[in-house]
């Protein structure tokens, strides 16, 4: 049995930026276009996967989430929705309630420690987690067993084929990431320590705790500068480990869902109706979430 775990501001970020203003809410006239391609999205999987289980994980925490507490340059670089994005990002909150499923924000953590810890009751249940997204951030919480899936980009790959395409270990991600820093969070890494030098260091030391301890050694180590690697990491060693906690996915959350929590409802049909008229949508999606609400009661009948 899979559950499916999405990574739902990839998405909507992907049509907001993607599709025309072509759609308005009814109300505030703002537009809808983002939550159209959200909507788009979750029907056409949710009829061609014909999920058991289904969870989808959204952002709330910029500029309040735990990391900002730990460095307050954390993800610096992005600014707060304005009212206009704010209302189509709570509308597709909204979208996926009357859609029948579950979701979930914190203003303390992100949408990736969300699916890290959903993912670990999944695994508890005995099921298969399958992370929805094309963040490569999320691979460090992809263990043997679970599936990676960028959508309309490649098959689900498993845990042997991701680490071929990272060049690392997915546990090693956090690690990687310290190393050569993101910047699209506004993490800092080691100056000096590129893509090519971190992957060779991290198949030679396995984490960031073994190359401090051995510092010493780096300078022997077959890899290109070698010899200027102990100062490098000796001269940014506290920046390090915070860059690494940074960057790490928080699995231990209390508030996540049981796996019972989140098992597909089926569509709301008379909700989806009116949200739809209230997004402008009209009846542009009637008849696939109809067709949604048929399958779902044949399935209860044949049960």
């Amino acid at each position: 049995m899979q559950a499916l775990l999405i990574d739902s501001s990839i998405y909507i970020f992907k049509s907001y930026f993607s599709l025309p203003e072509k759609w308005h809410a009814e109300d505030s006239q703002h537009s809808t276009h983002a939550v159209y391609g959200f909507t788009n999205f979750l029907l056409d999987l949710l009829k061609k996967q014909q999920p058991n289980y289904i969870f989808c994980a959204f952002d709330e925490s910029l500029q309040t989430g735990f990391r900002h507490q730990l460095c307050p340059e954390y993800k610096i670089n992005r600014e707060l929705p304005d009212e206009a994005l704010a209302f189509q990002l709570n509308a597709c909150r909204q979208l996926c309630r009357v859609l029948g499923i579950t979701e979930m924000a914190s203003n303390q953590y992100e949408a990736d420690d969300l699916l890290g810890a959903m993912a670990k009751e999944v695994r508890k249940a005995g099921m298969q987690p399958v992370i929805i997204t094309r963040d490569k951030d999320l691979t460090q919480i992809i263990q043997e067993g679970d599936l990676y899936w960028d959508i309309g980009k490649s098959q689900p790959k498993n845990y042997k084929q991701l680490e071929q395409d990272l060049g690392v270990g997915c546990h090693q991600m956090a690690d990687y990431l310290a190393l050569v820093g993101d910047s699209s969070d506004s993490i800092a890494g080691v100056p000096g320590v590129g893509p090519k030098t971190a992957r060779e260091l991290l198949s030679w030391m396995p984490s960031i705790e073994h190359i401090i301890e051995n510092s010493d050694q780096l300078g022997d180590l077959p890899i290109r500068g070698a010899a200027k690697l102990s100062d490098k990491i000796a001269d940014n060693q506290e920046q390090l480990l915070l860059s690494r906690q940074l960057a790490t996915i928080v699995t231990d959350i209390d508030e996540i869902p049981s796996c019972d929590n989140i098992q597909w409802q089926g569509v709301y049909q008379d909700a989806f109706a009116l949200f739809a008229d209230e997004m402008g949508f009209a009846d542009i999606f009637t008849s696939r979430s109809a067709q949604l609400r048929q399958r779902q009661f044949k399935g209860v009948s044949a049960s």
